[in-house]
């Protein structure tokens, strides 16, 4: 991702936490590798401040910014923060996205609730005037930058059985590296207006005339939905750590913007979409009240917040 973009980048190669007890001496060892590397990056390139985004790899970073006095501001996109954040917000102030985080960090943590920075032509859509319905009504299906086999089988699962319920519809479907073919054939077999990709790189423009999208429940693509007010039907990851997923989804089920259909046993077979799905095709009021609670859950102007707390900490 950031070799097209030209900047420079180096890497911090340390070993999962779930390695600490299987190879103990090798977690510590890589983490003091990552700990002096951090150190010897900011004291070449002298940096302002630092930014941590919560995965594990981040801590030795963090660290080093403590240890040199640099400022640091973290990150944090789900309900439940993470184990590295949750530690490193004991010394390191933290942007949450949603206010349920602050019950997990520790007493003297310092948070700010900023929301989760959007791609620029995200945050343009967010000022734009999305109305539903759009013609033809559009169905958005992700299952994340990989796809999910998962999110796949449910909607064709629920297609096939239900062809008729979608005939007025397009369903756009983002089916990972290996759902594309499958999910062609089969929509052009019922006869359902289909576009299918294994990505789309130019999913802001698809979001920009969605009515209505199947997806799973990480908090990018809730930002991103939220921010141009896109009701939802959310298929949590089952295995998500601290199942923070299935979390994400209930703030946004709670303020009626989304239906969440949860995976029976946090297993990866298909689930059942039709009660939550269909009554949505033919319900416009019901699709617009939804809309309108997404977009009260949408922070558009994050980036620029986080801008200004990282201003403040440079002093």
């Amino acid at each position: 991702m950031l070799e097209p973009t030209g900047f420079e980048y180096s890497i911090l190669e340390t070993l999962p936490l779930n390695a600490a007890k299987r190879r103990p001496i090798q977690f510590a060892r890589s983490h003091w590798k990552a700990f002096r590397a951090s150190c010897d990056d900011i004291d070449c390139d002298r940096p302002s401040a630092i930014i941590g985004l919560g995965g594990f790899a981040s801590v030795q970073l963090a660290r080093a910014a403590k240890k040199r006095k640099v400022p640091c501001l973290l990150l944090e996109q789900n309900t439940v923060p993470g184990k590295a954040n949750r530690w490193l917000s004991k010394w390191h102030p933290i942007c949450l996205t949603f206010k349920e985080s602050a019950q997990h960090l520790p007493a003297r943590a310092v948070s700010y609730l900023t929301g989760n920075p959007l791609r620029g032509e995200i945050r343009n859509l967010a000022t734009s005037d999305h109305q539903l319905p759009f013609s033809p009504p559009t169905l958005l299906v992700l299952g994340g930058s990989l796809g999910s086999r998962q999110v796949n089988d449910s909607i064709l699962s629920v297609v096939n059985a239900f062809s008729s319920e979608f005939s007025d519809w397009k369903i756009v479907h983002q089916t990972g590296p290996d759902g594309a073919e499958a999910a062609r054939d089969a929509y052009s077999r019922l006869g359902v207006a289909h576009e299918v990709a294994p990505f789309f790189n130019d999913l802001p423009t698809r979001l920009a005339t969605t009515t209505l999208a199947v997806a799973r429940a990480g908090a990018t693509t809730l930002t991103e939905l939220a921010a141009v007010g896109i009701p939802a039907v959310l298929i949590p990851y089952p295995t998500a750590a601290d199942d923070h997923q299935a979390k994400n989804a209930q703030v946004f089920a709670d303020a009626r913007a989304a239906k969440i259909v949860a995976s029976p046993n946090r297993s990866f077979e298909p689930v059942e979409l039709a009660p939550a799905l269909l009554p949505l095709l033919t319900d416009q009021n019901k699709l617009f009240s939804m809309s309108q609670a997404m977009r009260k859950l949408g922070k558009p102007n994050a980036a620029s917040e986080i801008a200004a707390i990282l201003q403040q900490l440079i002093g």
